[in-house]
C-alpha cells in the first residue's frame, strides 16, 4: 500500500515537474537573447542592470501575498491562470519597440513570474513527505535546471540565425504546452488556516515578520538565498554581456549558460539525498566554500575552455546550495503556512535578484567587465564567517 502511494506521489511530482520544465525551457530560451534585447533599448551596462531589476523590484512587496493567495485559491488554479497570461505577455515582448511599454511589460512579467515560482514551490512542499523532502525537491529542481540548461542553447541559435525577438514567440508556445501536463496534476493537500479578513491573509510585512521569527536558522538560510540569487542574476545578465564583450556570438553565450547549469543536473539529486543523510546544513556550507573560491577569477579568463571549466566548478557549488536551502526551509515552516512562507522566503531570493544586476552594473561601468563577479565572490565569503567563528570556538 505504501509502495503504491509513493508511486502515485512520484508520478504526480513527475507530471508537475514536466509542466514547470517546459516553462523553464521557455525562459531559458529567452535568457540567451534577453541582455541583448534590453541593450537594444538602452546602451549603458548599468541601465541594462536597472531594467533587468524592474522584474524583481515589483516582486518584492507581493511575494508573501501571492503565497497566501495560493493557500486560499489553490496552487493549480493560480498556476494555470499565470502561465496563460505569461504566454500572452511573451507575444507582446516580441512585438514591442517602445521603451515605456517595455517598462510596463517588465512589471507585468515580474508579477506573473513570482506567482508561478512561489506557487510551484508551495505545491512541492504540499506533496513532499518529511523523509523525502531533499529528494523530491532535488528531483523537481533538476527538471527546472534542465529547462534552463537546454533553453539557452536553443535561444542562442535562434538569436544568432534569425533574430533576438523570435525566441519570445517560441517561449509563448512552450508555456502554453505546459498546461497540457498541468491539467492532469492533482493538487496537494493543503492545511487551510482559519478564516480571517482578506487584508490580513495577503499582507506582506506580517508574514515576513512571522517567517523571520521562526528561528531554526531561517535568517541564515534567507541570507544564503540572497547571496545565491545575487550571483544568479549577475550570471544571467552580465555573463552573456561579458562573452559578447570578448567577441563571442550568441551561440557561444547559449552554450556557456547551458554549461553553467550542467552541474545542477548532475549533482542536485545526489546532493539532496546526501543532505537527507548527513545534514542539509553541511552540504550547503560545502557549496558556499566552492562558490567563494572560484567566482572572483571568472572575469579574468578570456578563452572559451577556461570560461566553461570555471563556470562548471562554480555551479557545482550552486548545485549543493539551491535544493537544500529550500528543503531546509520546508523542515522549519509549519504546513499550514507553506504558501505564505514560501512567498516570504522568495522575498530573500528577490532581494538578491534586484541588487545583483544593479550593483554589478555600476561595478562594470566603473571598473570594467573583469570585476563584474567580485561582488558575488565577496558575499559568498561573508557567508562563511559564522562557520569560521563556530570552528574557532569549537
Amino acid at each position: 500500500m505504501r509502495s503504491r502511494k509513493n508511486h502515485e506521489l512520484l508520478f504526480n511530482v513527475f507530471l508537475f515537474s514536466i509542466a514547470i520544465f517546459l516553462f523553464a525551457l521557455a525562459q531559458g530560451i529567452i535568457t540567451a537573447v534577453y541582455p541583448s534585447y534590453l541593450e537594444s533599448f538602452v546602451q549603458k551596462a548599468y541601465i541594462v542592470g536597472v531594467f533587468a531589476s524592474i522584474v524583481y523590484i515589483v516582486q518584492l512587496p507581493i511575494s508573501a501575498p501571492v503565497g497566501a493567495l495560493s493557500d486560499i485559491f489553490g496552487r493549480k488554479k493560480l498556476l494555470i491562470g499565470s502561465l496563460t497570461s505569461f504566454a500572452l505577455v511573451e507575444v507582446f515582448y516580441y512585438l514591442n519597440e517602445n521603451l515605456i511599454f517595455l517598462t510596463l511589460l517588465q512589471l507585468v512579467i515580474g508579477v506573473l513570474m513570482i506567482t508561478i515560482f512561489v506557487t510551484a514551490e508551495a505545491f512541492i512542499r504540499d506533496v513532499s513527505p518529511p523523509e523525502m523532502r531533499g529528494r523530491v525537491r532535488s528531483f523537481y529542481g533538476t527538471w527546472i535546471t534542465a529547462g534552463y540548461l537546454f533553453g539557452p542553447i536553443v535561444g542562442g541559435w535562434i538569436g544568432d540565425n534569425y533574430s533576438i525577438r523570435l525566441p519570445f514567440l517560441v517561449s509563448a508556445v512552450l508555456i502554453l504546452s505546459s498546461l497540457l501536463f498541468l491539467i492532469d496534476v492533482k493538487d496537494g493537500d493543503r492545511v487551510l488556516v482559519p478564516d480571517k479578513p482578506m487584508k490580513k491573509k495577503i499582507s506582506f510585512i506580517k508574514p515576513l515578520k512571522r517567517f523571520l521569527s521562526l528561528g531554526g536558522g531561517v535568517r541564515y538560510l534567507s541570507i544564503n538565498a540572497i547571496v545565491l540569487y545575487f550571483w544568479y542574476a549577475t550570471k544571467w545578465i552580465y555573463g552573456p554581456l561579458y562573452l559578447l564583450y570578448l567577441g563571442f556570438d550568441l551561440n557561444i553565450v547559449g552554450l556557456w549558460l547551458a554549461a553553467s547549469l550542467l552541474p545542477l543536473i548532475i549533482f542536485q539529486i545526489p546532493a539532496g539525498m546526501f543532505g537527507d543523510r548527513i545534514g542539509k546544513d553541511r552540504v550547503i556550507l560545502f557549496g558556499v566554500v566552492i562558490s567563494a573560491i572560484f567566482i572572483a577569477p571568472l572575469g579574468f579568463i578570456s578563452n572559451l575552455n577556461g570560461l566553461i571549466f570555471m563556470i562548471l566548478l562554480i555551479s557545482s557549488g550552486s548545485a549543493m546550495i539551491e535544493p537544500l536551502i529550500n528543503a531546509r526551509i520546508t523542515d522549519i515552516i509549519p504546513k499550514e503556512n507553506y504558501g505564505e512562507y514560501s512567498g516570504a522566503f522568495e522575498a530573500a531570493k528577490i532581494i538578491g535578484c534586484v541588487t545583483g544586476p544593479i550593483l554589478t552594473g555600476f561595478i562594470v561601468e566603473l571598473a570594467g567587465f573583469e570585476y563584474a563577479f567580485f561582488p558575488s565572490a565577496i558575499l559568498f565569503l561573508v557567508l562563511l564567517l559564522p562557520s569560521v567563528k563556530r570552528w574557532k570556538k569549537g
